[in-house]
């Protein structure tokens, strides 16, 4: 697990590559689970906070105010990994990585408005890119739906590579 999740950070910026399942979802996790820890540390920070000025402490919710930039910090750090990461995901399954691009382009688009029905596919749309990233490595290109090109990989390290 650990192992991987060093992965997700070494190749943050490599797109023309392929990740298995294992090297999407065990990243996935891990940082899943450290966002839970740190959104458990903040809510109990600002509880505190919240008891030390009604208790009338005027220094109260400066360690609340870390852990929010630490998240934040932690947060804008993921992009580019988690961006990568899914292409990579994308393209083992056997599409384009530009589909993820389209995937949450389209997620934005119906997500940014009032409409709940425009909501609900947003949804969908979401489920179906998590389904995708279940899928097998080469399953598309296997049975026969579009495949991508895939001569200018490159080798990076990986929990299929055993390196």
């Amino acid at each position: 697990m650990f192992k991987a999740y060093k992965y997700y950070w070494q190749n943050a910026f490599k797109y023309k590559a392929r990740s298995t399942r294992a090297d999407f979802w065990w990243p996935v996790l891990v940082t899943t689970i450290i966002f839970l820890i740190l959104t458990l540390l903040i809510v109990m920070a600002v509880g505190s906070a919240v008891t030390n000025l009604l208790d009338g402490y005027a220094n109260a919710g400066g360690f609340a105010m870390v852990l929010m930039i630490l998240t934040g910090i932690f947060a804008i750090a993921n992009i580019f990994p988690s961006i990568a990461i899914s292409v990579r995901r994308f393209r083992d399954a056997g599409l384009s990585g530009w589909a993820v691009l389209a995937f949450w382009l389209i997620s934005i688009v119906l997500s940014s408005g009032d409409n709940s029905f425009l909501v609900s596919l947003s949804f969908v749309l979401d489920v179906i890119e998590i389904v995708l990233c279940c899928l097998p490595s080469g399953y598309i290109s296997q049975h026969g739906w579009w495949s991508p090109n895939y001569t200018d990989d490159v080798k990076i390290p990986s929990l299929q590579n055993k390196d």
